[in-house]
């Protein structure tokens, strides 16, 4: 009876034991479920978001159909024959599709042309707004009046021209071809989703060359502040301007912003936005995208930032529709290159001679390069991964070993420096010290307004070019100056024949007493001798 009371116990025991297992495997079934049904929490940790940062399917989120549809026939219906004059705030207003012509205007005859279409429509929007009688509206205004629906002076504010891209966008598909192989591996290798190799149609359209006003370059667009962060930006290398260099550089952000912000849509924008603007967004409005977009208001959160994800998503439909879209098209291969990396500084001249490539074909193997250094003016740095088409060059190696050890050295060319003073230009610096405006711009990343500002410090090109300045150092002859000579502070709008005709005297005795080496660098608040 002791026994079977044993067994009988023992037997309810590995029952009860058994239940609280299945009890248990159900618990752990019902949280896997739970985590599978319920989007993951933006705040958790990355191990349960490892799989989100590779596998993604980006879909429109509810509340941003308007501004994808907007970008996608931005991309695939309007060339940029045509402006699209819209509703900066809600894109499903559209007023006109305005036709610029056969032949491409300037920049400046585009906005004069447009600045009248968009006052037009201001003017409609306003005589709307103080019409009391709406239902007695005809014409265009009826037409603009059920366009808008309400809030009419508002929208007068709030009128924008956008340039399509129709024909920029099929070109980037054809030349992505060149390029897009090795920016999926990369993103495969950093476990990045491959859909984000279609952004350098939004920033660029896959153009090599482009530069934005902002002074962003390449095809991933990085700023020179953002830049530096993941590659080498100087005055010999720019490695933004490289596609594949680049690509490290911006699989790296995409990835950094992933894990930061917990969301594409968030880390797409921050892209463009910047991390912090978005960090700053999401605290204050969580990861809901849509309402970010609505109601965030930042100083630099403008147009641009709030539709990038919105074009992003555009381009990605139009490139996975691209044969429906763009029939016939001519994707360009990409080219099988050799690498090499320098042990030294050489000239550009030397490459050209002993790799049998011409300046050209150089600057279009290696796009870092720099003008500085495809004119002569610096070497190409040591440590330069160079690179030179296949069919070109077999052995990069061997012909290196011929050159010269005199032509091989072992450091850059070594250049000047000038801060600006009030009252310099470009021109007249490049004049002072034997340059060229160009050279100067190249060197110093300056824009087509050749702006300098007081403070600024320009790095001077130096090289076999250079020239003597023209304004050499003048001789003082104490024994011709029999004037006293007293001291006098610059004035602002100065010059030295103002100056000589104050003071009784001419330009040369001035230039000579003062020691000028250029008498059209005056600046205010500057002291100078002047016959008492």
């Amino acid at each position: 009876m002791v026994a079977k009371g044993i067994l009988q116990n023992n037997s309810f025991r590995i029952e009860s034991w058994q239940l609280l297992k299945s009890i248990r495997i159900l618990i752990a079934s019902l949280v896997f479920l739970s985590a599978s049904w319920f989007p993951v929490n933006s705040s958790a940790s990355l191990p349960h978001e490892v799989h989100t940062l590779s596998k993604y399917h980006f879909t429109t989120p509810p509340g941003l159909q308007s501004q994808v549809e907007f970008w996608k026939k931005i991309y695939s219906e309007y060339s940029t024959k045509h402006a699209v004059v819209h509703d900066i705030r809600d894109l499903d207003i559209i007023y006109e599709v305005v036709y610029l012509g056969e032949k491409p205007l300037s920049r400046r005859a585009r906005e004069r042309k447009l600045k009248k279409i968009k006052a037009k429509y201001k003017t409609i929007l306003r005589k709307i707004a103080k019409t009391k009688n709406k239902a007695g509206l005809k014409g265009e205004k009826k037409r603009v009046f059920k366009l808008v629906k309400n809030d009419f002076y508002r929208a007068s504010r709030n009128i924008r021209a956008q340039l399509g891209q129709k024909d920029r966008f099929r070109e980037g598909i054809e030349r992505s071809g060149l390029h897009l192989r090795e920016i999926q591996r990369i993103f495969k290798q950093y476990k990045l989703p491959k859909e984000l190799s279609v952004l350098p149609h939004v920033e660029s359209s896959f153009q090599i060359g482009a530069y934005s006003s902002a002074g962003a370059a390449g095809i991933w667009q990085f700023t020179r502040g953002t830049g530096r962060l993941f590659m080498r930006v100087g005055y010999d290398v720019d490695e933004r301007r490289d596609p594949i260099l680049a690509t490290y550089g911006a699989a790296k952000l995409l990835k950094k912003n992933f894990e930061s912000v917990g969301s594409w849509p968030l880390a797409i924008t921050a892209y463009n936005h910047g991390l912090q603007g978005m960090k700053r967004a999401k605290k204050r409005f969580g990861s809901n995208f849509v309402k970010i977009v609505n109601n965030y208001k930042s100083r630099t959160f403008g147009f641009a930032s709030q539709n990038f994800y919105a074009e992003f998503l555009a381009a990605l439909h139009v490139v996975k529709n691209q044969n429906k879209y763009f029939p016939n098209l001519a994707i360009k291969k990409p080219i099988k290159k050799v690498s090499f990396r320098l042990p030294d500084y050489i000239n550009i001249r030397t490459a050209m001679s002993h790799f049998k490539m011409s300046r050209e074909e150089i600057a279009e193997a290696n796009p870092a390069l720099r003008r500085p250094v495809l004119n002569g003016e610096k070497r190409i740095p040591r440590g330069f991964v160079f690179q030179a088409p296949a069919r070109k060059v077999n052995s990069m190696v061997a012909r290196y070993g011929q050159i010269p050890q005199k032509v091989k050295h072992g450091s850059q060319l070594r250049s000047k420096w000038y801060t600006v003073r009030r009252g310099d230009t470009l021109s007249g610096v490049a004049l002072r010290f034997g340059t060229t405006v160009r050279s100067l711009k190249s060197f110093n990343n300056i824009g087509r307004r050749n702006r300098i500002y007081i403070g600024q410090v320009l790095q001077l090109p130096r090289g076999k070019t250079r020239r003597q300045p023209s304004f050499r150092l003048a001789k003082l002859d104490s024994n011709n100056v029999r004037v006293k000579l007293v001291s006098y502070k610059v004035r602002r709008h100065d010059n030295l024949s103002k100056i000589a005709k104050r003071f009784d005297t001419n330009v040369r005795h001035l230039t000579r007493i003062n020691r000028f080496r250029n008498p059209d660098t005056l600046y205010p608040g500057q002291k100078i001798k002047v016959p008492g």
